[in-house]
């Protein structure tokens, strides 16, 4: 599998896309993305800080629901369908290009939260993953000053498995995925 697939508005996820899925708490993703968000878990644990995944794989129709609903929601606010549109996708991905679609994205929050936290990274948790994430291969996805990159606006939540040392190199240069892909292109694949 390469983990470095960039999904976004662009690049979609293969229709023949398929992974082996493994639970970590209530979320399921991607099998070696699952055992290095446990082992990451486990670490936050040990110094005494509780991460919760709050979402991870995604099915294109759970996707296509939560997008039909995000538009409604701004069209009952007011919106013009179009102007709806364009407002959900500055926070939520398009059915067959969303990350969560791989089993490779994870979105955390705080222990006592049931959804995303537009301060955590603020929180314990937060500041503890944005320090540590990289060891485990996991990247802060869309990350703060980055938006007219990725196309998505900043999401503290949002960590993407990529493996190591992709992981570490692209937290180290303050890169974007988008980047990273384009500045290492003549070097990678490094080895995973």
């Amino acid at each position: 599998m390469n983990y470095l697939t960039l999904i976004d508005s662009v690049h979609g996820v293969d229709k023949d896309y398929s992974a082996n899925m493994k639970a970590v708490g209530n979320v399921l993703l991607e099998a070696k993305a699952a055992e290095q968000c446990l082992k990451m878990l486990e670490a936050a644990i040990n110094e005494n800080v509780h991460i919760k995944p709050l979402s991870g794989y995604r099915s294109a129709k759970y996707q296509q629901m939560l997008w039909n609903r995000t538009k409604a929601e701004y069209i009952c606010e007011g919106l013009k369908e179009s102007d709806a549109e364009k407002l959900c996708s500055r926070f939520l991905a398009r059915v067959n290009h969303s990350e969560h679609q791989t089993g490779l994205a994870v979105d955390f929050c705080s222990p006592d939260w049931d959804d995303t936290q537009d301060d955590f990274y603020s929180t314990k948790q937060g500041r503890w993953l944005c320090k540590n994430a990289d060891s485990f291969g996991f990247i802060l996805r869309y990350p703060r000053m980055k938006e007219h990159i990725t196309g998505i606006a900043y999401e503290p939540w949002h960590y993407r498995y990529v493996g190591t040392p992709h992981s570490e190199i692209i937290r180290r240069e303050g890169l974007a995925l988008e980047e990273y892909l384009y500045y290492y292109e003549d070097f990678l694949p490094f080895e995973q």
